[in-house]
């Protein structure tokens, strides 16, 4: 009898993993997959701003990954830590790349960013199978990966700011219990060591650890180790000295977060100014209405998701703003949001996904029901108008030096005698420099 209390007591963590931690149906419908990996690629590198992608390099892309890699050996880069932490994919991308013709590194590093990021969406879509019914809302919610409404200069197709998609990522990776090991296993890895964030999904990892097939979260928990080491060490040079103001990351934080969930950031530019807080109090109540339900109606493994998710979205915009704060942010700044784009997606994704599972209980009382598809109508419009707007002709595509003619330039430099080459990319003032003899 005691044995049996003992054995019980054991187990208690274990069930209570496997109640918030379920296991998806194990569909495999492989030709949906491809075509979804197909068609979200498309989308990212054929939409006017990612077209644009193609023949212009980004920021990090171009001044440390590319530089790196044409200049330096491969050991020593994928061990060199920038701006305090690992950059250990981005960094095997650029080591790729730097194999190929100098005229294809832009496109090559934007065609790499893409097919990570729809591989993302194609997790998400995998692992959610587990937590919501409905199949509809699970490919809304892989698509907002790929269509997300959050900005489309910082983040679209560039290795630089991928790791805010990969925290996404890897967080489905660790609640995705049915998926393949050894590849889940190792896109942890290179996430985990590629994100100076991800150790704030130790807790999800800690319940997985509860479970069979713990693969993913050892591998998780080694990775994480590693960076923290790495950060723990490394230099990080502050963006600015400016004291944080409270307020204003309060603010901040809701129109980069429920408000740009609905309108982009771009759009934000517009209505904030025009209507205020008011802009804030109805995005507010949109987005935070289908989380409710999620914690109200949903199952326990639905309620637990929908906590989480909610938290961590919270949790990751104030870290942002608060590490990284500076006067640029504040959201009377002409540009509102413009300022760091790139620091809404992981924090809008989480939200969607709280959202989510509100919108997937859908009890049998009629006007609940009613209530739930509404929503979803909202979010499947947003989806739409999503897509629609990437297809317009938007503010953000880049208009700079496209990288052919840098390359041009750069060989022009050397044959008029010069030593080193500058090769000039986006943003705008970003170049880094070669020797002539590795520009040919």
């Amino acid at each position: 009898m005691g044995d049996g209390r003992v054995t019980a007591t054991k187990i208690r963590p274990q069930a209570l993993a496997e109640s918030v931690v379920p296991e998806s149906n194990g569909e495999r419908a492989v030709t949906g997959y491809v075509l979804g990996f197909l068609g979200s690629v498309a989308f990212l590198l054929l939409i006017p701003a990612g077209w644009a992608r193609l023949d212009h390099l980004w920021a990090e892309d171009g001044a440390r990954f590319a530089v790196d890699a044409i200049r330096f050996p491969a050991w020593q880069n994928v061990v060199d830590p920038y701006g305090g932490y690992l950059h250990l994919l981005p960094r095997l991308v650029a080591e790729v790349v730097a194999l190929l013709p100098l005229e294809w590194t832009a496109a090559g590093f934007a065609v790499a960013a893409a097919v990570l990021r729809a591989v993302v969406a194609l997790v998400t879509f995998a692992a959610s199978g587990a937590y919501l019914r409905s199949t509809g809302l699970r490919f809304v919610l892989a698509s907002l990966v790929v269509v997300l409404p959050a900005g489309n200069s910082e983040t679209l197709n560039n290795m630089a700011n991928l790791h805010w998609f990969l925290l996404y990522g890897v967080f489905w990776a660790l609640l995705w219990r049915t998926g393949p090991r050894v590849p889940v296993a190792l896109s942890v890895v290179l996430a985990a060591l590629s994100s100076p964030l991800v150790f704030l999904l130790a807790p999800v990892a800690l319940v997985r650890l509860f479970l069979p097939r713990k693969e993913v979260p050892i591998a998780f928990f080694g990775a994480v180790l590693t960076q923290g080491l790495v950060m723990l060490f490394a230099e990080r040079t502050p963006y600015s000295q400016d004291a944080v103001d409270p307020v204003q990351v309060v603010l901040a934080s809701l129109l980069r977060v429920p408000v740009v969930a609905l309108t982009g950031s771009e759009r934000v530019t517009a209505f904030y100014p025009a209507h205020g807080n008011l802009v804030v109090l109805g995005a507010v109540l949109v987005t935070g209405l289908p989380v409710v339900l999620g914690l109200w109606w949903g199952d326990r493994a639905g309620r637990a998701l929908a906590a989480v998710a909610t938290g961590y979205s919270a949790l990751v915009i104030l870290l942002c703003l608060v590490l990284n704060w500076s006067a640029v942010l504040q959201v009377q700044q002409p540009g509102v949001v413009i300022s760091g784009q790139r620091y809404s997606i992981a924090p809008v994704l989480f939200l969607f996904t709280a959202m989510a599972v509100g919108l997937d209980a859908a009890p049998a009382v009629a006007w609940r029901r009613f209530t739930v598809r509404a929503g979803q109508w909202v979010v499947g419009i947003l989806l739409v108008s999503s897509v629609i707007g990437y297809f317009q002709e938007p503010g953000p595509v880049l208009r700079g030096v496209p990288w052919d003619v840098s390359v041009e330039q750069g060989r022009a430099q050397c044959a008029s005698g010069a030593a080193d080459a500058r090769l000039e990319h986006e943003p705008a003032n970003w170049f880094f420099v070669v020797p002539c003899g590795q520009l040919e």
